[in-house]
């Protein structure tokens, strides 16, 4: 057997959805193989490309190299894209074809912003268009940007399956859209209609309350859509439909959403056929101010639905029952509502991850999030079959129903980025199998166009030095190939002119500069690198990874950092320092300064290696001199020789720096031990 696996363009793999087959005018494709054939190898490639009229051959390439660079003319904006690939091996064995198809998502950006003339914070916000089709269609493609987060509709239908789209991003800088090709079968001849309904998502919350009154939070305001149509007919004719003030806006059942709090669904306000031709009752749409960023194409997943859970076990507590899912989650409950409910009567879902003594949920560690879902029956046709929440989702494994529904009428549906892979991890020891998996249990529950430190109480932000010690672990588990690319972008969307970047990015709270421990978006960087051959990744942000390197050192007196916030933050409870409240997650046995200074050093040897990749061969003697500098600045500070102890002796003290490499040689096996000593005393 000699077949082609894992096709990427512009490393995001090729799947059966045409949302993760998206590419650029000039696509990189790259590929795996397996073959029963002992050590074979790859000696050729050809890759056959047609667009159109348009067909490019690569021909037989002599190259062990699995990737080859599209090299014909440039793919035109959201037609189809047929590619054929083939292999050679060492012995001349030939693999089966590989068949798919792309789609170019980059386009032209000409649509206002539209909106609610009077939007109140939190509701969801209803737009329409209605068009006519009298000629035949042969291509429709959609392009649409809703902030916080969209449901697209055509004549009443969605258009996929998708949630909580676009990606998390600056919106101040950047703005992603979302391409929907290849919807032309869904048209019909004559009337037509776009619907969006948007959530708040991340464009408004109680997160962003913080920040948003005194500006330090760009890219929050109203809730909006900018979206257009291209429609090609059959006699090659084109034709555009953009948001403007053509467009309707209104209300209806989709009351509220809130990341955090939750979704209000009240089913008395529906507005039946808002989103199929013949319906009247809204308002004209009002043009917004824009957000300010650059329009780019949403090229990470989307965000699915993936294991549907059914409770393992429920209990009544008064009149309220509380199910166990048997397994902490990232999403929401789907309910299958009775047929009989009365106007008025509700149904009250809320979540947790633990619980009390008494059966009931423990819910101080969700701090000021509500975590509650409610729905409030029409007592009529208006009402919903099956409700799920749309424009939220919640970190839980027990939840609480309020309102009379059977047990078996509800089912746990979890929610996050699709990065799912095929990679796998077994061994003779249970407990270490079992810690692995949770390790990726927590991973894909963090997994929301951002990789978020948790998915339950008012956070959930990317913290980027959460993010330092987590991301040479998840190229291992999940398919980074466009997650990482994103983050680096992310963190040089925050980034000033001093170079500093910020805790969290998309910046919501922190610090600037950032805690010096995170060098998470250099990590991004090399990481996608080394488990994708991206080199572009390292190419575009080298400079950035530089300047933020450039503003730790700007930050230190004789290469020592001079500043921290966070450090070694979660240890041990007896390693943590005395807090407001009790133990605080900073420690007191590792000095933070410490950790500063590591990761300083740290990424000085990042940028000696990327400079190494990149040719820059200045720079690379450059960054190992720096480097040099720090580590004996650290070692005349910190490192006591005699007992190989460094710092305070710590275990992370003495962890941190056998890892770095700082400690010399001959004392590594003595230095370790005190790792094992500490261990033991404590």
């Amino acid at each position: 057997m000699f077949r082609l696996i894992n096709v990427s363009a512009d490393h995001g793999r090729i799947k059966d959805d045409p949302r993760s087959r998206l590419c650029g005018p000039l696509p990189l494709f790259s590929w795996g193989a397996v073959s029963d054939i002992p050590c074979s190898k790859q000696s050729a490639c050809r890759l056959q490309v047609k667009a159109g009229d348009n067909e490019w051959d690569s021909g037989w390439i002599k190259t062990n190299r699995q990737s080859l660079r599209y090299a014909g003319a440039p793919l035109s904006e959201g037609d189809p894209v047929r590619i054929r690939l083939v292999i050679r091996d060492d012995k001349g064995n030939i693999s089966e074809p590989y068949e798919a198809v792309v789609y170019n998502a980059e386009v032209a950006w000409c649509a206002d912003w539209i909106g609610l003339f009077k939007e109140n914070k939190g509701e969801t916000v209803y737009l329409r268009r209605e068009f006519c089709v009298e000629k035949k269609v042969t291509s429709a493609v959609l392009y649409a940007c809703g902030l916080g987060w969209q449901r697209i509709s055509l004549n009443g239908e969605p258009l996929d399956g998708a949630r909580l789209d676009p990606a998390n991003t600056n919106y101040s800088v950047q703005c992603q859209y979302v391409t929907y090709p290849g919807i032309e079968k869904r048209l019909k001849t004559g009337a037509n209609c776009l619907g969006a309904m948007l959530g708040s998502g991340w464009r408004r919350n109680k997160a962003l309350d913080w920040g948003y009154t005194d500006g330090r939070i760009k890219d929050a305001g109203p809730v909006q859509l900018s979206a257009m149509l291209r429609l090609t007919y059959e006699d090659g004719a084109t034709e555009w439909i953009y948001t403007d003030e053509s467009w309707e806006a209104g209300r209806g059942a989709n009351r509220e959403s809130d990341i955090f709090n939750g979704e209000i669904y009240d089913a008395r306000e529906s507005a039946v056929g808002w989103d199929k031709p013949g319906f009247g009752g809204f308002e004209p749409a009002v043009r917004l101010d824009a957000p300010g960023g650059k329009m780019t194409p949403m090229l990470v997943p989307p965000i699915k639905e993936s294991c549907v859970r059914k409770p393992v076990a429920f209990w009544r507590i008064g009149n309220k029952t509380v199910y166990d899912f048997g397994q902490n989650i990232a999403g929401v409950l789907r309910a299958r509502l009775p047929g009989n409910m009365s106007a008025g009567q509700t149904l009250r879902l809320t979540h947790a991850e633990e619980l009390d003594e008494d059966g009931s949920l423990f819910r101080a560690p969700l701090r000021s999030a509500a975590n509650e879902d409610v729905y409030t029956a029409a007592g009529d046709g208006r009402d919903l079959k099956i409700w799920q929440p749309l424009f939220t989702y919640h970190g839980f494994r027990y939840a609480v129903t309020e309102g009379e529904i059977c047990p078996e009428e509800i089912e746990a549906v979890e929610l996050h980025t699709d990065l799912e892979t095929h990679s796998f991890f077994r061994c003779g020891d249970a407990l270490l199998t079992r810690i692995h998996e949770m390790c990726i249990a927590t991973e894909r529950a963090n997994q929301h166009s951002i990789l978020t430190d948790c998915p339950q109480r008012d956070e959930r932000q990317g913290w980027m030095n959460d993010a330092t010690v987590r991301f040479e672990e998840t190229p291992y588990n999940f398919d980074i190939g466009r997650i990482f690319p994103k983050i680096v972008g992310d963190a040089v969307d925050e980034q000033d002119e001093d170079g500093a970047i910020s805790d969290t990015a998309p910046y919501k709270f922190g610090s600037r500069p950032a805690d010096p421990v995170c060098s998470a978006f250099i990590v991004a960087g090399l990481e996608a690198w080394m488990h994708t051959g991206n080199c572009d990744v390292l190419k575009e942000h080298y400079e950035n990874y530089a300047a933020w390197e450039n503003c730790l050192l700007a930050h230190s007196d004789g290469y020592i950092v001079n500043y921290s916030y966070s450090g070694d933050w979660a240890g041990p409870e007896y390693a943590c320092a005395e807090g407001r409240h009790g133990k605080s997650a900073r420690s007191e046995v590792t000095p933070g300064v410490f950790m500063g200074t590591g990761y300083s050093y740290f990424n000085c040897r990042a940028l000696e290696k990327i400079a190494g990749i990149l040719g820059k061969k200045y720079d690379e003697e450059k960054w190992r001199m720096t480097a040099e500098k720090i580590r004996c600045a650290m070692l005349e500070k910190w490192y006591d020789a005699e007992n190989a102890k460094i710092c305070t002796g710590s275990q992370a003290c003495q962890s941190f720096a056998l890892w770095l490499d700082l400690i010399p040689e001959n004392d590594a096996l003595k230095a370790a031990k005190r790792i094992h000593d500490e261990l033991i005393d404590n």
